[in-house]
């Protein structure tokens, strides 16, 4: 029976390395053909770099400069990092509000997140876009509005079974100890 493992193991072994080939084969060709010049890269795809097709760097500068790599990586990591800060706060604060307040608005609320997680992105797209040049929101401060509302849903459910696990005594201990809501969030 290990006799059978093995060559079962060994086989499988033999085709995912094939197959791992198969898969890294084409990035390997990129690779290649980025350190050669232009009308090689058409020619000669499979060849390897030669010092009569070598440019160096020359493609990756022309690139970047091409596409303003450094400026639209800077737009990304502002627009990445504050809609993360964002929908964290907001998001958070509003499934605390949700999971301690019990009303009718708050949990008609947490329905309303709930459903918008069912809603294909699809039927939201014509909208969102129409609204969006409406309102004027092509710019990076609008895009971290935009992903707040794509957000919300999901982070709220979440946040909420997150809150629904901090045992309401602790929250009381504050309370007692002179903690008003917004302490009470932002230290418990």
């Amino acid at each position: 029976m290990n006799v059978c493992k093995l060559k079962y193991g060994k086989l499988m072994t033999f085709c995912f390395s094939i197959l791992s080939f198969l898969f890294i084969s084409p990035i390997f060709i990129v690779i290649i053909n980025s350190f050669k010049k232009k009308s090689y890269i058409n020619k000669e795809p499979f060849k390897m770099v030669m010092s009569k097709n070598f440019v160096g760097l020359d493609n990756y500068i022309n690139g970047i400069k091409k596409t303003e790599f450094f400026q639209a990586f800077g737009y990304s990591a502002f627009i990445t990092i504050c809609s993360v800060i964002v929908i964290v706060l907001c998001t958070s604060m509003c499934a605390w509000y949700i999971t301690r307040v019990k009303t009718k608005v708050t949990e008609t609320i947490y329905y309303l997140c709930v459903f918008s997680m069912i809603v294909p992105f699809q039927m939201v797209m014509f909208t969102l876009s129409k609204i969006s040049d409406t309102l004027k929101l092509g710019n990076p401060v609008g895009i971290i509005v935009i992903y707040l509302g794509f957000g919300a849903g999901l982070s709220v459910f979440m946040f909420c079974g997150f809150v629904k696990s901090i045992p309401l005594e602790i929250e009381e201990a504050a309370m007692i100890d002179g903690c008003n809501p917004l302490q009470t969030y932002f230290k418990i």
